[in-house]
C-alpha cells in the first residue's frame, strides 16, 4: 500500500488548469484507482476466508480437546473470526462502494482509501494485542496449575507469536505515523476542491 505521489507538485498543476470547470478523468486517473478497488475486494475476500478457517479451526479445537481450555481456545478464535469478518466488512466497504470518478471525487477517493489503511492498521494491532494476552494468559493457566497446557502450545506462542506480535505492533505504529501524514495532506488537497 505504499503510495509514492509529491502532493505538492499536484497541488501545484491542479491549481494551474487553465479552465474553471472541472476536468473529467483519463483513463491514467482511473487506472489506478480501479486497481485499489480490485485489490480492496481480493484482500476482503481473503480476510473472510481468513475468518472461515478460524472458525473452522474453533469447532476443531472444541471437538478434539472437549475440556474448559479448548473450549476458551475455541471462544477465543471464534470471536477472532467475527471480527476478522467484521472489520474486513467496515474497512474495506466504503473503498469497493465509492463511484465519483471527478477529479475532486479522486483526491476524496485517496483520503478514504488512506482512512481505511489507517483503520486497518489499527485494527491488526487489536489482534496482535489480543494474541499477547491470549499467550499471557496460557503462562498464567500454567503457573497457577489451572490446567495443564501443553509446552509445545507455550512455546510456540512465548517464542513465536508473541515475539513476532510485537515487532507487528512496532511497525504499524510507524505506518500509521505515514499515513497521518499522507491524510492530513489529502485533506488539505481535497479541501482545495471545495
Amino acid at each position: 500500500m505504499a503510495d509514492n505521489f509529491d502532493f505538492a507538485a499536484l497541488t501545484k498543476s491542479w491549481q494551474q488548469q487553465p479552465t474553471a470547470t472541472e476536468l473529467p478523468p483519463n483513463v491514467a486517473d482511473l487506472a489506478q484507482a480501479k486497481q485499489r478497488q480490485t485489490e480492496q475486494k481480493w484482500l476482503m475476500y481473503a480476510e473472510w476466508l481468513g475468518a472461515v478457517v478460524m472458525f473452522i479451526a474453533a469447532f476443531w479445537l472444541a471437538f478434539s480437546i472437549p475440556d474448559w481450555l479448548g473450549y476458551l481456545s475455541a471462544l477465543f478464535l471464534i470471536s477472532g473470526a467475527f471480527f476478522s469478518a467484521y472489520v474486513a466488512w467496515t474497512v474495506h466497504k466504503p473503498i469497493l462502494e465509492y463511484d465519483n470518478w471527478c477529479s475532486s471525487g479522486l483526491v476524496q477517493f485517496r483520503a478514504r482509501a488512506c482512512k481505511s489503511t489507517l483503520h486497518y492498521y489499527v485494527y491488526t494491532q487489536l489482534s496482535c494485542a489480543a494474541l499477547v494476552v491470549f499467550s499471557g494468559l496460557l503462562w498464567l493457566i500454567q503457573w497457577w496449575n489451572i490446567a495443564q497446557v501443553s509446552a509445545t502450545l507455550l512455546i510456540f506462542y512465548s517464542l513465536m507469536v508473541t515475539p513476532l506480535c510485537l515487532i507487528a505492533i512496532y511497525r504499524l505504529q510507524q505506518k500509521k505515523r505515514q499515513k497521518k501524514d499522507e491524510l492530513k495532506q489529502l485533506t488539505s488537497l481535497a479541501e482545495d476542491f471545495k
